[in-house]
């Protein structure tokens, strides 16, 4: 298990709920209570099934993580807020979430590729 990656997304999936809840004005308790766990539920959640921390995770794992990751943690957040769990998500707050998930929790692992990859070259 990578759990260091674990803390990094659970971080990023965080910043993103605060970003969305300051920018819409409901930063809140009940904005926290309503959104963070319902995204933090649905990454996590698909992010084991996939196996996205596994030490040697599928190449695809990250990608489904996003898409399936961000449609679940909407569909938790429609339960909590009493729409229910298969209501229907307006495709720009999909857009938005997805877009959002994927570069709070991508940038991490793209600066990480970056410094690996050149330590490997430092030591040839």
């Amino acid at each position: 298990m990578r759990w260091q990656w674990m803390a990094i997304d659970a971080a990023a999936v965080c910043l993103f709920v605060l970003v969305g809840l300051y920018s819409h004005g409901t930063m809140d308790a009940f904005g926290l209570m309503r959104s963070l766990p319902a995204f933090l539920g649905g990454w996590f959640v698909v992010g084991l099934l996939t196996g996205l921390y596994r030490a040697q995770s599928p190449k695809w794992a990250f990608i489904a993580t996003c898409l399936l990751g961000t449609t679940v943690g909407i569909a938790f957040r429609n339960q909590l807020i009493g729409r229910g769990l298969l209501a229907p998500i307006p495709p720009a707050f999909w857009i938005v979430a997805l877009t959002g998930i994927t570069l709070f929790t991508g940038i991490p692992r793209l600066v990480a590729a970056v410094r690996t990859k050149r330590a490997i070259h430092a030591e040839k």
